[in-house]
């Protein structure tokens, strides 16, 4: 049986269709013509009490003149973008466009745009995910949903593009021109195809040439400005050097050869001594001494909590960017499909390697937040310190952060609100400064406020 809901998310979906349609075919004065042919029929149904007719016979006659002229359109055209790297969140990203000419004569007054992929939400994820805009909308548009469900599309989208003029390309030659767009989430943008176009004489109807080329560009998250933290950890022994504590390849750290002993990994086999000796030989490594603090990101949501995930996410990111005391290392924590693990610092790995990991981590909606307690756990003899980023501060949090202290581990914790709220920070009593909660709206403003000296 379909509900009322579906019903009308059904109808939503044919409303979206039928209305890109015609965003992407007519043009400004073509949807202004294509309003008096509407209006114009309406009015003039009765032609003995009104002249409306006739502005619906012209302006009919003319529209389809227009589609008629857009048949004609032929051209022999090559487009090729150049995309950045990647970019951020909120800031404009630009890249570069060549059309090319493959044609014996002149192209002009042609439009380009870059179409990229968005899928629509299905029934499923319109009803559950809250849309922060809500709020702001009147009680109508909050209980049917039509804007909502286009907010969540333009959020898949995560970009908007617009037609660019071009006002000649000769023939057998090319054309450069430069595209701006601002991402309005991280993640990858798909570019699904270009599209070159030109109105008809009259200007109303345009004709398509669409070229199906797939890229991808990648959108770091948002970062803000955030001093580096000192949680004042001792320096903790890394069996193995820096490379062999975080279980990436081999320390730079070498000391010596020796015989092999059983259960030395095989990555620290010498091959080379091996093939002269026939028999295995393997590599030792120095031992050191350094300070390693971990970075935690909580990725267990509940339905209406996405815009505090990805202002957890921004803040893990700006703590990643904060980190320039190249005398430690930083390890990324969190939970997503699979636990996952990730160092930077001390010439070991990039900050911007983080980053770009942070650009596509994703929320869980199920209670496994064991999970994460257990990966942090796992590497907390090798941790000097712990930064937690949190989106709730309930009692299996708390307990968590209770037992990292009960081990003598600073920890300083951030939990990321919904909106402003006082809460109690529990475990974190006897250092009242390194428990701080941040509304999701306001995240800048509130580390601003911070007083880190006491941290």
């Amino acid at each position: 049986m379909v509900t009322t809901g579906r019903l009308l998310y059904l109808n939503f979906r044919i409303l979206h269709r039928i209305s890109r349609w015609v965003r992407e075919r007519f043009s400004a004065a073509g949807m202004l013509i294509l309003g008096c042919i509407v209006a114009s029929g309406i009015f003039g149904i009765d032609t003995r009490a009104s002249l409306a007719y006739q502005i619906f016979a012209i302006t009919f006659s003319l529209l389809l003149i227009s589609l008629l002229g857009s048949l004609v359109f032929r051209a022999k055209l090559k487009s090729t973008r150049k995309l950045p790297e990647y970019g951020t969140v909120y800031l404009p990203v630009k890249y570069t466009v060549v059309i090319e000419n493959l044609d014996n004569k002149n192209h002009s007054d042609l439009l380009y745009t870059d179409i990229l992929k968005s899928t629509f939400p299905s029934f499923e994820e319109f009803k559950s995910t809250h849309d922060p805009a809500d709020k702001k909308r009147n009680w109508f548009d909050r209980k049917i949903g039509y804007p909502k469900l286009m907010s969540l599309l333009r959020r898949n989208r995560g970009a908007s593009t617009s037609w660019i003029s071009i006002d000649n390309v000769p023939a057998h030659d090319e054309k450069e021109f430069n595209i701006e767009i601002i991402p309005t989430r991280r993640g990858y943008l798909q570019f699904s195809h270009s599209r070159l176009a030109r109105p008809d004489p009259f200007g109303l109807f345009l004709s398509f040439i669409n070229q199906k080329k797939q890229e991808k560009l990648l959108i770091l998250p948002q970062t803000y400005r955030v001093p580096h933290i000192n949680l004042m950890g001792q320096r903790k022994y890394q069996h193995g050097g820096i490379n062999q504590a975080s279980l990436v390849g081999d320390s730079q750290e070498f000391m010596s050869l020796r015989d092999y002993q059983p259960g030395d990994p095989l990555r620290s086999i010498h091959w080379r001594s091996y093939a002269k000796r026939g028999e295995p030989i393997v590599k030792e490594f120095k031992d050191e001494f350094f300070v390693r603090h971990g970075l935690v990101l909580d990725t267990f949501i509940e339905t209406n909590t996405y815009n505090q995930f990805e202002e957890a996410v921004s803040l893990v990111a700006s703590f990643s960017l904060s980190v320039k005391d190249q005398d430690s290392l930083l390890d990324l924590l969190f939970i997503g499909n699979t636990s996952h693990h990730f160092t930077a610092g001390r010439s070991f790995g990039q900050t911007s390697n983080l980053l770009e990991i942070l650009a596509c981590v994703t929320p869980r909606l199920n209670n496994d937040f064991g999970h994460l307690e257990k990966l942090i756990e796992k590497n907390l003899p090798e941790l000097s310190g712990l930064i937690l980023v949190l989106l709730d501060w309930d009692e299996k949090r708390q307990d968590m952060a209770s037992r990292f202290i009960a081990m003598n581990v600073p920890i300083i914790v951030f939990v990321v609100m919904d909106k402003v709220m006082d809460l109690d920070p529990g475990p974190l009593n006897q250092h009242p400064d390194r428990f701080i909660p941040i509304a999701a709206d306001d995240v800048q403003e509130t580390l601003d406020n911070v007083n880190w000296s006491n941290l």
